[in-house]
């Protein structure tokens, strides 16, 4: 079976990181190189010229072409050679592969599989950015030498909280709570509620911070209703909501950090991590958002990151299953993500010829 979705959307790069100069970054296992024509709009193609097969990347853009570093053939957003020094039937022979591109959500997405599916509805939705009453806080990259996969199983099953994250973003209460995982289409939740218990460090700042006098009573003891709902889509966009509100009002007045968390392979054992989060505005200031911004960068890169690195050595292969897993009963959201994008890659690989995607809505629910 082919190791990765190729039929979907998946974060390249942020949009700020992709300007006039060339980036180059490899998705898929395969490089890619981005930059931006001079009226804005993203490109992104193969990153590598088909002559000496250097890469474009280390080239400059001039005019919206991308110029090779090493003989000075350029390239046209469509991935076609420009230069005077290819006759016709060499450039129309020599055609870089260039991908759809959407800039959604302050990241560029980017299709890998059939231009003719890429679809920009298919990109999952996050409500929270350009919300009122909230604020965009922080967003980061982290590099994991680990099959994006293993990080998937991270965002999914949040237990692990209460122990690499002890020192940090959890106060140990996660797996003193209730656990509820289902399944909508291939659409997984993974959601955590605990109820009445001490709220978690970086909240007890927030609260204390919060003029709504529905607070009031919480300030003292912070006893709050706590939450952590994880929703994934295929291949590796998530989306997490973690709150507190006032215990027993049921979600009332909350105050919480939502988030988005793209996963993206670079190859089959190392991945770009790329998140971004925004908070409940409560009048927090630039010195509040500095320390959450180091605070959630050593959580995934200082405890996360080499946990997972840990992992994947100590795995003999990339193959999950031959590795025979204990599953406990927390792993059951990470269990299906695994099971839905599986079957949505062996439909892929059946699908005719012609590029036809498989039917989701006829995907049955992974048990």
């Amino acid at each position: 079976m082919g190791k990765f979705l190729e039929n979907a959307w998946y974060v390249g790069a942020w949009a700020d990181e992709v300007g006039a100069a060339p980036l180059g970054r490899t998705l898929l296992d395969r490089p890619v190189v981005f930059y931006r024509r001079a009226d804005g709009t993203p490109v992104a193609m193969d990153d590598r010229c088909p002559h000496r097969f250097v890469k474009l990347s280390g080239g400059v853009v001039r005019n919206d072409e991308i110029m090779c570093p090493y003989h000075g053939l350029t390239f046209d957003a469509g991935g076609r050679c420009t230069h005077a020094r290819a006759n016709e039937a060499t450039r129309d022979r020599f055609v870089l592969n260039t991908y759809p591109l959407v800039e959604r959500y302050q990241a560029i997405f980017i299709w890998m599989g059939d231009p003719a599916l890429a679809d920009p509805a298919l990109i999952p939705e996050f409500k929270f950015f350009g919300e009122p009453g909230r604020m965009i806080a922080g967003k980061g990259t982290t590099y994991l030498k680990a099959n994006y996969l293993l990080e998937i199983d991270n965002l999914l099953d949040l237990s692990h909280l209460d122990f690499v994250h002890a020192k940090t973003i959890s106060n140990g209460c996660v797996t003193e709570g209730q656990y509820d995982v289902y399944q909508r289409g291939t659409t997984v939740h993974s959601d955590w509620f605990i109820p009445a218990t001490k709220a978690p460090v970086q909240f007890a700042d927030l609260i204390n911070l919060s003029r709504n006098p529905a607070w009031d009573g919480t300030k003292a003891e912070m006893i709050v209703d706590h939450w952590l709902d994880m929703r994934w889509d295929a291949p590796g966009t998530l989306y997490l909501d973690v709150g507190v509100a006032p215990a027993g009002t049921k979600r009332a007045q909350p105050i919480d950090m939502a988030q988005a968390h793209f996963v993206t392979p670079e190859t089959e054992s190392t991945t770009h991590y790329f998140w971004i989060y925004s908070m409940t505005d409560v009048g927090q200031g630039q010195d509040m958002l500095d320390f959450f911004l180091k605070v959630v960068h050593i959580a995934f890169d200082e405890e996360d990151r080499p946990m997972l690195e840990a992992q994947q050595l100590a795995m003999k292969s990339n193959d999950f299953w031959a590795e025979q897993p204990m599953i406990l009963a927390e792993d059951a959201g990470a269990i299906r993500a695994r099971r839905v994008l599986d079957k949505l890659i062996r439909e892929e690989q059946r699908a005719r010829p012609n590029g036809e995607a498989p039917v989701m809505e006829e995907l049955v629910e992974a048990g």
